[in-house]
């Protein structure tokens, strides 16, 4: 069973046209315009395919509402998944990142950065169901992750080319090209955006290499190592540190970094009174309060960092650590530097 966010239900039906009731195109898909606002809303694929049918159908036959969709997209309406894209240094680790962090927004497809022969492919991979509302669903995502490309470097910005596996459907062709500004092909193996290898290379506009390096050049002076050899729980915490900005790592890849099976670190964690999830916590909560007192990073870009794809889980989460709301610990903090 795959979902949809319901951010994208919303930007669809702001899109459609005006001869359809928006309360009844909400309805249709199980869900308020209010439910639409909050971020951890999903909805059925199917449901979603229903309801581009749906407004693809009014629209026929020269069919773009999901493309003006994709025009009207921004870095932000990801959140701290599109503050990752936005402070990545290139467009190749804008890709590389997001590959990790796509599917908090959309379980139905994967995605992955295939380089060949001097480019890039951005690949799509969604091969079922076979009907109308998953064709332009594939077509507005690919088109989004090309006006974030826009967005991050430059408003000219254009694939070398896109393709997609689908039939070309009717009439549509001209405003696809329209809003590529590139060949676009169909019948392809897989779904892509084709990028030449030296415009990834190119720096962002709007990066910031300080956030994207943090970690891996600040986390000795965020978990101070002891002198003498480290007990494993602090071993553990400060190897989830090392991987937070990359999500959140599982039990399995701490271990492989320690050298040992998970079976064998969760006994061992076990035996010293420890869980995994307990020591994610407080690796999450030490880096949290390190990054809240220095003021060169928003909150948006502190939930990030720790790990969370959402500031408002980032804060629900704080406070139970903490007692108190991001913001309050910082103004505290700030006062005793005073």
């Amino acid at each position: 069973m795959t979902y949809v966010a319901a951010m994208f239900i919303k930007k669809m039906i702001d899109q459609a046209p005006e001869s359809l009731d928006r309360a009844e195109l909400f309805a249709d898909v199980g869900i308020t315009e209010e439910d639409a606002a909050n971020p951890n809303t999903v909805v059925r694929d199917t449901q979603y395919y229903s309801l581009l049918e749906t407004i693809a159908a009014a629209e026929a036959p020269n069919i773009g509402f999901h493309l003006r969709t994709s025009a009207a997209m921004t870095c932000a309406d990801f959140g701290a998944v599109g503050l990752a894209w936005k402070c990545a240094p290139t467009l190749r680790r804008s890709f590389q990142r997001m590959d990790r962090y796509a599917r908090a927004y959309n379980t139905t497809a994967t995605f992955r950065l295939v380089e060949k022969d001097g480019f890039s492919m951005w690949t799509h991979q969604r091969l079922e169901p076979k009907r109308l509302g998953m064709y332009l669903s594939t077509e507005g995502t690919l088109g989004t992750y090309v006006a974030m490309c826009r967005e991050t470097t430059f408003a000219e910005n254009k694939p070398h080319a896109v393709q997609f596996r689908h039939p070309e459907p009717a009439g549509s062709l001209e405003a696809l090209e329209a809003y590529f500004r590139c060949p676009v092909t169909f019948g392809a193996e897989i779904d892509a955006i084709i990028l030449p290898e030296e415009r990834l290379d190119r720096k962002n506009t709007v990066g910031d290499e300080s956030i994207w390096r943090f970690l891996t050049s600040h986390i000795e002076q965020t978990l101070v190592e002891e002198d003498h050899e480290e007990a494993l729980d602090r071993q553990v915490i400060i190897q989830i540190a090392n991987m937070l900005s990359e999500g959140i790592p599982t039990l399995s890849d701490i271990a492989s970094e320690l050298g040992m099976s998970a079976r064998t670190l969760q006994r061992r964690l076990a035996d010293q009174g420890q869980t995994f999830q307990s020591l994610v916590d407080e690796a999450r909560r030490q880096l949290a309060e390190k990054f809240l007192t220095d003021t060169r990073y928003s909150i948006a870009q502190v939930a990030f960092l720790t790990g969370f794809s959402e500031q408002s889980a980032f804060t629900r989460a704080f406070k139970r650590w903490a007692g108190q709301t991001p913001g309050s610990f910082r103004e505290s903090a700030m006062e005793h530097r005073v």
